[in-house]
């Protein structure tokens, strides 16, 4: 039987999955990074090869090229992005140049929590960015600019509101906030006064900042003024982006899929946004039943090579099999 491999890319974590063409789920890897825009193209290889050994590895199979690859990364956000990203996957040795596909994770999320059908998925992970489509195969993105742009309502938004909370507040112009000390601790600071250097000079990563974010909600939740107005500022921002593209594709109650640590893993954050969404997108329902994205990703890269959508036994396979590997479970 063909292999089909998807792989889902974020920004601080990558995940590979190996699938039988009957939706059985033979092996798993995962790792850190491995953008090309964050390591340079030489470590996105090496980061990639590694996945690819011991996805390989745990499926006790000899490592080859998979019949199909579908690659959901959150660096690609333009045709030159796609072509870097399918190039680094044949230079790993994962596929070959005609069998792979590339797009924004977006599209893996998207095809995971709905199985195929028309709706809207919300990713507020390190980065945030929200896809949907109808039922006449019409798509439509909203966010996802990255976070010099626009990644407001992610992880890295409310990790530099934090910090930027923090300085308002020691010169005098914001509010005293918890956020000042926690800052401090996470960043290893003495005094807040070397926040400057470490940011300007010493450098932080991206991944580093988002780190902040679960403290964020953490002092919202204890009540911290400034704290709460960052985290509801995020979830107005997530539930714009929604409102925007049911608009864009005429869904008037879609079906929403909210997935990424931010919402997974923060109670508070996925209690406001829910209040949030139902004032801005009346009608709206919660999807279920649905896969992880690394798991969409293989049923793209299935629809790639069989231009058709995996069928129900596909489907049941996948979820049924993927119990095999805890890291696989929805949270």
């Amino acid at each position: 039987m063909k292999i089909f491999g998807g792989i889902d890319a974020g920004g601080t974590r990558t995940r590979l999955a190996l699938v039988r063409e009957d939706g059985v789920v033979l092996g798993f890897a995962e790792g850190g990074c491995s953008s090309f825009v964050e390591l340079g193209t030489g470590n996105s290889i090496q980061a990639l090869s590694r996945l690819k050994k011991e996805a390989w590895a745990s499926a006790g199979l000899e490592a080859r090229p998979v019949d199909g690859l579908f690659i959901g990364s959150g660096s690609i956000l333009h045709s030159d992005d796609v072509k870097t990203n399918c190039a680094l996957a044949v230079s790993a040795g994962l596929t070959v140049a005609d069998l792979v596909w590339a797009e924004n994770d977006a599209w893996n999320a998207l095809a995971g929590a709905l199985l195929g059908r028309p709706g809207i998925l919300l990713i507020a992970g390190t980065g945030s960015a929200c896809l949907g489509r109808n039922a006449h195969g019409q798509t439509w993105r909203a966010g996802g600019w990255g976070h010099l742009l626009d990644d407001i309502g992610s992880a890295y938004q409310l990790g530099q509101a934090a910090m930027v909370a923090a300085t308002r507040a020691a010169d005098g112009r914001g509010k005293t906030t918890a956020l000042t000390a926690m800052v401090c601790e996470k960043l290893g600071l003495q005094d807040l006064k070397q926040i400057y250097r470490k940011l300007h000079h010493d450098g932080i990563s991206r991944a580093e900042v988002a780190a902040l974010a679960s403290q964020v909600v953490a002092r919202a939740e204890t009540g911290d003024e400034v704290a709460r107005d960052i985290v509801f500022e995020g979830v107005e921002a997530l539930a714009e982006m929604v409102k925007a593209v049911a608009r864009q594709l005429k869904l008037p109650s879609p079906e929403v899929a909210l997935t990424g640590g931010l919402l997974t893993n923060a109670a508070l954050f996925w209690q406001e946004l829910l209040k949030q969404l139902a004032d801005e997108v009346p009608g709206f329902t919660i999807a279920g039943g649905g896969v992880i994205p690394v798991l969409g990703a293989v049923i793209l890269a299935y629809e790639n090579s069989a231009q058709v959508f995996p069928d129900e036994i596909f489907l049941q396979n996948l979820r049924s099999t993927a119990a095999r590997f805890s890291e696989l479970q929805p949270s």
